[in-house]
């Protein structure tokens, strides 16, 4: 029997290329000869609550956050979605074993008016992180799931600011989701908000202190707080 390495995937390019390594070799039939051992990942899929308020939560992003935290934000969205009408889904913890699961299912029924993404011809984005922090938040109540649309929404606005004339691919999925929420999710008030962080830059009790401090230390060191046609933030 073969086994897979030990891998400690830190940062967004290590852990995008480990994933598409499992898609290819699952691919080309040879995941059934190895075995994992141990695989310890750190997506970078999160919501930056930077305010609670959506809109300037959305303002305080940078330039190539406004790009890319609406697709997540929508991505785990529908994954509410996807959860709602498959709970089986949940029982499962392997990355692997989840996408091929969701990929043997057909899209559900209620999303069939949702818009097609690009490049697939499908309605709406498959589930993604199932177990993530913000993924498990966002599904929890209807609260949740609103604050995260409502940030959608609004990044989709920041987005047309800073680039006049252009319009997000996303935005039309944020406005079916805003029209269209999971079926049977608990109809109660937004309860906090998930950190999904290294414990350095936790302010406890705090989420958006937290998330200010993540955007000021992680963020401003990868060089991602770039602004167009808009200030800085001033916690920067």
């Amino acid at each position: 029997m073969k086994y897979w390495p030990i891998l400690v995937c830190t940062g967004f390019d290590v852990t995008r290329a480990f994933n598409f390594l499992c898609v290819y070799l699952y691919s080309v039939k040879k995941l059934n000869s190895l075995k994992p051992v141990c695989v310890i990942t750190k997506p970078e899929m999160n919501i930056f609550v930077l305010n609670i308020n959506a809109k300037k939560a959305a303002e305080a992003h940078g330039d190539k956050h406004v790009v890319k935290m609406i697709l997540e934000a929508c991505q785990m969205l529908y994954t509410a979605h996807w959860t709602a009408v498959n709970p089986d889904l949940l029982k499962e913890r392997s990355a692997i074993k989840i996408a091929k699961a969701h990929k043997a299912l057909p899209v559900p029924t209620h999303m069939a008016t949702a818009p097609k993404r690009k490049c697939a011809d499908e309605q709406g984005y498959r589930p993604v992180h199932l177990h993530h922090p913000c993924t498990i938040w966002v599904r929890e109540c209807l609260g949740n799931y609103m604050w995260a649309v409502e940030l959608a929404l609004a990044l989709a606005e920041e987005y047309e600011y800073r680039w006049p004339g252009r319009v997000h691919s996303c935005k039309a999925h944020a406005q079916w989701l805003k029209a269209n929420v999971p079926p049977g999710i608990p109809a109660s008030e937004r309860n906090g908000f998930a950190i999904a962080m290294d414990e350095k830059y936790r302010v406890s009790g705090d989420p958006i202190a937290s998330y200010i401090q993540f955007y000021k230390g992680s963020k401003q060191d990868r060089n991602l707080t770039v602004y167009t046609r808009r200030e800085k933030p001033g916690f920067l």
